[in-house]
């Protein structure tokens, strides 16, 4: 079990590609919401989400999804009796464009991830056909907004 989890690490990890956005400055600033508890590709983890203005403006396009400039920044956290423990990863989420059909280019998002905030940055295909794939807006949830 331990070496099959492993083998599928490594072959994750080396399909990871570097990527270098714009960088993200203080999004500890931004709209904050603590979540606690099981998530596809998150675990039984404590993440706190912050979503720049675009992102949380529940009037921005309802129906259409999140307009481009949107950013999502999930740092992932190990559960430590519901209370964030030792951080695991960082995931960022950048609305690159506008997205005229469903379910391709990532939904018109970059997603990537960080070992710690405001770190090297890199992006695999995981995240979107894992997860956001399903999420009813374009690659997102509507809970970001709250």
């Amino acid at each position: 079990m331990i070496r099959s989890a492993l083998v599928v690490a490594v072959l994750l990890a080396g399909c990871a590609e570097s990527v270098s956005p714009e960088p993200l400055g203080d999004y500890t600033a931004w709209k904050r919401l603590d979540v606690i508890g099981e998530a596809p590709g998150h675990g039984d983890t404590y993440r706190i989400i912050y979503a720049n203005d675009i992102a949380s403006d529940p009037a921005s396009t309802l129906y259409h999804g999140y307009p481009e400039g949107s950013v999502i920044v999930k740092e992932i956290y190990e559960n430590d009796g519901d209370r964030p423990g030792a951080l695991k990863y960082v995931a960022i989420m950048r609305r690159l464009g506008v997205v005229t059909t469903a379910l391709v280019d990532q939904g018109g998002w970059l997603f990537s991830q960080s070992s710690k905030p405001n770190g090297a940055e890199t992006h695999t295909d995981r995240c979107w056909d894992r997860c956001h794939v399903a999420a009813p807006f374009n690659g997102a949830w509507y809970d970001y907004r709250k």
